[in-house]
């Protein structure tokens, strides 16, 4: 059966459209920080976001009536107005997977992830409305958030901590909405697609041709099927999973940036170094990940032993964390490849997708060939 033959159900609390965010829907929502009354509102719709999977808006409130808990700006995630899309992106477990995170890590909400005001959730679409705090714009001109040192360690601290409270909790990989180390690699994606991508980086005469780089994408095929059986014997826990720079924002707190991670709709119970390899490669700037990278993959084993997990060494993160990195490329080779009119394979020119290739600059070759199996 179609999508386009679902009858679909009322969705009487979780608006699809601008105009469906009212006064009145908004009183509702914010009810559980105590009594208020909203006299108006003002939305802004933002940007930078994947549209398929919601429509965001910054709304600012004023108010009638209201304690000090009530803030005066929230950010609005609803899900897309096409049904067809709403749906079809519903049935891959988005909305579940992100509000079960918020649930989870609640005792985080307000430090190292958005307070969320208030959660409404629609189970026979599998869909989700979140009222969030709004940890505010970026600075002009940027797309996302600079990272130093300070900031760098404070995100490694939080995966470590997040990761720690789950290592190994099977009971995690029992819930509905989180998907499984298999799944968290490509997200399902064939993994003979990435030949192509792997091709167009080859092809490209702007992209310099390191030979770490040329070893892991001569890893891109099937291949890839060999270094998945060897990941999936690491220790699992929870992952975000897509940890890129776009996902982490910077709240400025008593004149300092503190880091706050968003958009935890790709969860998995996998491979902790799942994380650590997408965040130093798309997050950390290159000058910082080639002189301190064994640095930065140490203090993260270093915090997780402080969370008492004690039995993941070094050397294992180590190569766990190498092995991630062909991955990370993998899935932006899948992803980030297209062809031209002509015929031709290009491979995205996003700064991820840049900065994930670059990284390999600094991957001792003979190295990666002694861990990849």
């Amino acid at each position: 059966m179609a999508l386009s033959d679902v009858t679909l159900p009322v969705m009487s609390n979780i608006p699809i459209k601008k105009e469906d965010i009212s006064v009145g829907w908004l009183t509702d929502r914010l009810s559980n920080l105590g009594y208020c009354r909203i006299d108006k509102l003002q939305l802004e719709v933002m940007t930078g976001h994947n549209p398929h999977l919601s429509q965001l808006f910054r709304v600012r409130i004023e108010y009638i009536v209201r304690t000090a808990d009530h803030p005066d700006v929230v950010v609005l995630k609803i899900p897309p107005e096409n049904d067809t899309i709403r749906l079809r992106e519903a049935a891959l477990g988005p909305y579940d997977s992100e509000a079960g995170c918020y649930q989870l890590l609640e005792e985080f909400q307000g430090f190292r992830l958005p307070r969320m005001y208030s959660l409404t959730q629609d189970k026979d679409e599998s869909t989700a409305c979140f009222v969030l705090e709004d940890i505010g714009p970026l600075r002009p001109g940027r797309k996302y958030a600079e990272f130093g040192l300070r900031e760098i360690f404070q995100v490694l601290e939080f995966i470590a901590a997040y990761q720690a409270i789950f290592w190994l909790d099977e009971s995690l990989s029992q819930r509905h909405w989180i998907h499984d180390s298999g799944w968290s690699y490509l997200f399902n994606q064939n993994p003979m697609e990435s030949a192509l991508g792997w091709q167009a980086i080859n092809q490209d005469a702007q992209i310099e041709k390191t030979e770490g780089l040329i070893l892991a994408g001569e890893f891109l095929s099937s291949r890839l099927t060999d270094l998945m059986k060897v990941m999936n014997d690491r220790p699992n826990t929870l992952t975000h999973n897509d940890l890129h720079h776009g996902n982490i924002l910077l709240r400025k707190s008593d004149g300092l940036f503190e880091p706050v991670l968003i958009d935890w709709q790709l969860a998995a119970y996998a491979g902790g170094t799942n994380d650590l390899a997408k965040f130093l490669m798309t997050s950390v700037p290159f000058n910082i990940l080639r002189q301190r990278e064994k640095n930065l993959v140490r203090y993260f084993v270093d915090c997780l032993h402080g969370r008492g997990i004690i039995d993941y060494s070094f050397d294992e993160c180590w190569k766990d964390y190498r092995r991630a990195q062909v991955m990370v490329l993998a899935n932006y080779a899948i992803s980030g490849v297209h062809r031209l009119p002509d015929g031709i394979l290009e491979i995205s020119k996003g700064d991820s997708t840049k900065a994930v290739i670059k990284a390999f600059e600094i991957v001792d070759p003979q190295e990666l060939l002694e861990i990849l199996p």
